[in-house]
């Protein structure tokens, strides 16, 4: 019991550790999103879904519960 123990403290350490740097985080900073008006399909590839959201002005795109999202960093006015 130990040893499982062990190991799956040393895999999530692995896990944690190695992903990351692929993580970014801006501190203070959220994304709106909007449903694309030009992406009517089932969303299955978010870069034809970020292709969409970039003819509509908005810097990327991704597929969320099989539709399509375009998010911008959001702007509020203090």
């Amino acid at each position: 019991m130990k040893n499982f123990m062990q190991l799956t403290f040393t895999l999530l350490f692995l896990i944690i550790f190695l992903g990351a740097p692929g993580m970014k985080m801006v501190q203070g900073q959220q994304i709106c999103k909007a449903r694309s008006i030009n992406f009517t399909a089932l969303c299955l590839r978010w870069s034809k879904c970020k292709q969409a959201c970039l003819t509509e002005n908005f810097p990327d795109g991704r597929c969320i519960a099989r539709r399509c999202f375009c998010m911008t960093p959001c702007h509020f006015l203090t």
